[in-house]
C-alpha cells in the first residue's frame, strides 16, 4: 500500500500494477485484478497460453490500451498511462512481436523517428548515423545505420527496435514474444545482450511460452491464465512440469514417444520456387522440397 505521507508505494519495485482489471465493451474481460511487479535489474517472464492476457497487460503498461480498474505506479509515483508518449517520458519502452519500422527508411533514420535531428529543413543524417552509433556500442547491439531496413535480417531489425527504445531513454522495456522469429544463433546473441542490459541495470518484460528459453534467460516469472494471475515465482524454484501445469490448469505430457515414420506417395512437390516481395528484394531462390504421404515436414 502506498505510504499515508508520500503517497509512494515500496520502491523494492520499480513497476507496481495493482488489480488491473481490463473489460472490453463488447463484455470481454482480458484482465481480471492482475498485480504484476517488476524489480530494478531483473529479467521477468510474463507466461501463458494465447489469450490468457499477457500482452494485454503490458499494453496498458505501454499506454496503448488502459485499464478498466486498478493502478500502476512506476518508481513510486502513481500513473495514468493515457498513451505510449506517457508511458515513454517515464521510461518504458515496448518492443512488439511484429515490428514497428519503415522498411523503406534506414536504420538511422528509423532510429530517430519523432525525434529527428534537422539540418534546417531537412533530416541530419549525420547526426542520426552518429546517435546509432554511439547507443549501439553503448548498449552492445550490432547494427548497421547506413542500411535500408527492408534488406537487413530479422535478427538485425529486433535490435534496432530496442535501441529506439533505449534512445528514448527507456529503463524498463517489455519483449513481447521476442524469439518468435529468431534463429537458433540470433536468439543466443539476443540472450546476451538482454544480459549485458540486465548488468547495466535495466529491467525486462520478456513475453513468452517457450519453457526452456524462460528457465535460461529469466530471474523471475509471472504465470497467467484466463486473464488472471497463477503466482509469482523465481524461476529458480519451479520445474517446466511446474510452470506448464499453471499455465493450463492440467498436467502437460512435455516428452512425446514418436513412432517412425513410414511415409509412401510423394503429395507435393515443389521446384525452383522463388518470390520477390513489394520492396523488390527475393525474399525465396530456387526452393525445392517433396512432401510424402504420411510424413510431418519440418521447416527451419
Amino acid at each position: 500500500m502506498p505510504d499515508e505521507k508520500t503517497g509512494r508505494l515500496d520502491e523494492e519495485f520499480v513497476v507496481q500494477m495493482k488489480g488491473i482489471t481490463k473489460v472490453y465493451p463488447n463484455g470481454v474481460a482480458a484482465n481480471q485484478g492482475v498485480d504484476f511487479n517488476l524489480r530494478k535489474g531483473e529479467i521477468h517472464a510474463l507466461m501463458g497460453e494465447n489469450g490468457a492476457g499477457k500482452s494485454t497487460l503490458m499494453k496498458m503498461l505501454f499506454g496503448l490500451e488502459q485499464p478498466t480498474s486498478g493502478e500502476i505506479w512506476v518508481n513510486g509515483e502513481k500513473l495514468n498511462l493515457s498513451s505510449p508518449s506517457v508511458a515513454i517520458s517515464h521510461g518504458i519502452g515496448m518492443v512488439h512481436q511484429h515490428f514497428m519500422l519503415v522498411p523503406s527508411l534506414t536504420v538511422a533514420e528509423n532510429m530517430v523517428l519523432g525525434m529527428v535531428p534537422k539540418k534546417g529543413l531537412f533530416i541530419d543524417h549525420a547526426k542520426a548515423v552518429e546517435i546509432t552509433k554511439e547507443y549501439a556500442e553503448r548498449f552492445n547491439l550490432h547494427v548497421e545505420p547506413e542500411a535500408k531496413v527492408v534488406d537487413i535480417p530479422v535478427g538485425m531489425k529486433q535490435k534496432v527496435e530496442i535501441l529506439k527504445a533505449l534512445v528514448r531513454g527507456a529503463k524498463i522495456l517489455i519483449l513481447d514474444e521476442p524469439t518468435a522469429v529468431l534463429t537458433t544463433q540470433e536468439t543466443t546473441e539476443l540472450f546476451k545482450e538482454l544480459i549485458h542490459l540486465k548488468n547495466q541495470g535495466y529491467t525486462i518484460v520478456f513475453i513468452s511460452h517457450k519453457l526452456n528459453e524462460i528457465m535460461e534467460i529469466t530471474d523471475r516469472l509471472t504465470i497467467m491464465r484466463g486473464g488472471r494471475s497463477m503466482g509469482v515465482y523465481n524461476t529458480c524454484d519451479v520445474t517446466k512440469e511446474e510452470i506448464s501445469r499453471l499455465m493450463v490448469g492440467r498436467d502437460v505430457i512435455l516428452n512425446v514417444q514418436k513412432d517412425e515414420a513410414r511415409p509412401t506417395d510423394t503429395v507435393l512437390r515443389v521446384r525452383d520456387l522463388e518470390y520477390v516481395n513489394e520492396w523488390h528484394k527475393k525474399v525465396l531462390d530456387k526452393v525445392s522440397f517433396d512432401v510424402r504421404k504420411g510424413e510431418i515436414l519440418g521447416i527451419a
